[in-house]
């Protein structure tokens, strides 16, 4: 498969090297030496894989539609912008905060332990995320999705607070709080908390190779799809 990358910084390099690991050419990378535009030449692209900035994912993604050309859309930080997409003609992407299978895989633990944690109303909650100095939002996004399945399960939270609280805190409000330290390429803590005891779930990435060896995958699969699709549709169709 012929591969473009556009943002070649951490993660497009980590793509670079996985993708030729698994037999694919990288026929064209774009950054802001070069930037993709409709007049780009793709070199024969069949499908583009996007880790850039939030601001510039809208713009990206309409000039894809407009070649022809399936995303794997890996930038963060823009999901309020999401129902644009529908608008965007002969688009097809599939889009996530995190590519990582083992990430979508807590997620929903994460989710089902919601389910059942909020059905006793003695334990209180929380989300702590640690990422890398370098990391461009916060709280990341996949600490906002997990965020949204907890409030969807738990039936004490009915807010998201990201910010310090230099008070008593809303108990209907859930807390995410972020770390920015080093090099950690990413870490997401849920804790459940009583009078009696305390329970943690956790996931910690070890290295980008998996956020990049996801997005790989995801490319293999969208190349035979259409329209605006999920880390949910990629994850289905592969455990059929």
């Amino acid at each position: 498969m012929r591969i473009a990358i556009l943002g070649y910084g951490r993660m497009g390099k980590q793509v670079e090297s996985v993708a030729s690991r698994l037999g694919h050419e990288i026929c064209v990378k774009f950054d802001i030496d070069q930037p993709f535009s409709v007049q780009s030449d793709v070199k024969g692209a069949e499908v583009l894989i996007d880790f850039t900035l939030a601001d510039a994912v809208i713009g990206h993604l309409k000039t894809a539609a407009q070649l022809g050309i399936p995303v794997v859309e890996g930038t963060t930080g823009w999901n309020d912008r999401i129902n644009e997409l529908a608008s965007i003609n002969g688009l097809t992407v599939i889009y996530s905060p995190n590519f990582s299978v083992g990430v979508y895989q807590f997620t929903r633990i994460v989710e089902f332990a919601a389910r059942m944690m909020g059905k006793v109303g003695e334990y209180d909650c929380y989300l702590h995320e640690w990422h890398h100095t370098g990391k461009a939002d916060s709280p990341s996004g996949t600490a906002n999705k997990l965020a949204r399945v907890l409030l969807d399960g738990l039936p004490s939270k009915e807010k998201i607070l990201t910010e310090t609280s230099h008070g008593r805190i809303d108990p209907t409000a859930l807390h995410v709080t972020s770390t920015r330290v080093g090099r950690v390429p990413g870490t997401h803590e849920i804790g459940f908390d009583s009078e009696y005891d305390a329970v943690q779930i956790k996931h910690q990435l070890h290295s980008r190779e998996g956020l990049a060896y996801g997005a790989v995958k995801a490319a293999e699969w969208i190349v035979n799809q259409k329209g605006v699709l999920s880390m949910d549709d990629f994850m289905n169709s592969i455990s059929k």
